[in-house]
């Protein structure tokens, strides 16, 4: 055995990582990084799931005051003469949601583009039942154009029984399309298999990150399973 040549190799092998070593450190540490990289979209969508919930909340306080001081649901007035429920937001909405902002937040500024109705007709003092944020970002609050927008990005659905829900004298049943019962009907927009509003007042709901109703519906109408999705409702599943 040659002394000198074990020497050698030891000292090259105590030199530095092989190419194959470092190849190996460089794979542990993207994977590592990617892993890193999926939890904190976990969190992250986690977050804005509580976000849209806090949206819930305060839309609810907002809705429950007016309908206590007016005795009445907040609908266009057309829609509330005629006993129709209404869906408000850009999916397979009869109205978009600004019309809802334009009357929780009364004489406070913002656009309002819908020319066939007026909120004047609804709150003609102009009250503030709600102060809702503002957003440049178009998510979370409401954005330039008066729209309200959940955490993702995309205009909040709500829709608002024409009736008040339990207490009415209107007959409890579902067929008749969203007039005049105590049903509220979002039109298959807020249906799901395992779940859909009953006698709510109004509800309020986001097809969440993907923008899609349930796990990828082809359509906002379809009726898909809400559990296992990442859509957010303020009714119970």
């Amino acid at each position: 055995m040659n002394p000198f040549h074990s020497t050698t190799r030891a000292r090259r092998r105590a030199s530095g990582f092989t190419l194959v070593e470092l190849l190996i450190v460089i794979v542990i540490i993207a994977a590592l990084v990617a892993l890193s990289f999926m939890g904190i979209g976990k969190f992250t969508d986690k977050g804005r799931m509580v976000q849209a919930l806090a949206q819930f909340r305060d839309l609810e306080t907002g809705m429950v005051a007016f309908e206590i001081e007016n005795n009445r649901p907040m609908l266009p007035q057309q829609e509330r003469m005629a006993g129709r429920d209404t869906v408000f937001g850009d999916v397979g909405g009869q109205y978009s949601n600004d019309f809802i902002v334009a009357v929780l937040m009364g004489d406070a500024p913002r656009p309002w583009r819908a020319a066939e109705v007026t909120f004047k007709d609804v709150n003609p003092r102009g009250e503030t039942y709600l102060e809702l944020p503002y957003s440049d970002r178009g998510s979370n609050g409401v954005g330039r154009d008066g729209v309200l927008y959940d955490p993702w990005g995309r205009e909040l659905m709500i829709a608002v029984n024409a009736f008040k829900g339990p207490g009415n004298d209107a007959p409890l049943r579902d067929e008749n399309g969203g007039e005049n019962d105590r049903i509220l009907e979002t039109y298959r927009v807020g249906e799901y298999r395992d779940t859909k509003p009953r006698d709510q007042s109004f509800v309020f709901w986001s097809f969440g990150k993907d923008g899609k109703k349930g796990n990828g519906a082809p359509t906002k109408t379809a009726r898909v399973n809400y559990i296992k999705s990442d859509d957010v409702i303020s009714w119970q599943p």
